[in-house]
């Protein structure tokens, strides 16, 4: 299961660095379409952006506070990029604020499976190997 979410974290973050770190075109594209289906503000955009962040980081790496971390850190560095790279793009210390508040709803939500990942981890380890004739 942690492959899966391994590859979907990957795919992921090439979905986010296109909305983050593309063009104006593509990123304004991108939101008029789920403007359509539900419209939403700035601050809720980034939130929701960021809970598939928290969700699959703390499956991938087992532990809710790292993934939540790495969450902020990646915002942070996605914001510095846009600050000193991208002048059509806005920098702003909400969207950290923000995606990390995502990012800390995705790891809360995905506690019962890190849980039951590393049970089953333990179990695997503490499992007698199994004899063959």
């Amino acid at each position: 299961m942690r492959w899966i979410a391994a590859v979907l974290l990957g795919l992921y973050c090439y979905v986010i660095g296109t909305l983050t770190l593309g063009s104006n075109a593509a990123v304004g594209r991108a939101f008029d379409v789920t403007d359509r289906f539900y419209p939403m503000s700035e601050g809720q955009a980034n939130v929701a952006l960021f809970i598939p962040a928290g969700f699959l980081l703390a499956l991938v790496l087992l532990n809710p506070l790292v993934a939540v971390a790495l969450g902020v850190l990646g915002s942070s560095a996605i914001e510095w990029y846009q600050l000193h790279y991208l002048p059509w793009r806005v920098f702003d210390l909400h969207d950290v604020l923000h995606n990390g508040i995502g990012a800390a709803i995705g790891a809360l939500l995905a506690v019962p499976f890190v849980l039951l990942l590393r049970w089953h981890r333990r179990a695997r380890a503490q499992a007698p190997l199994a004899r063959t004739p």
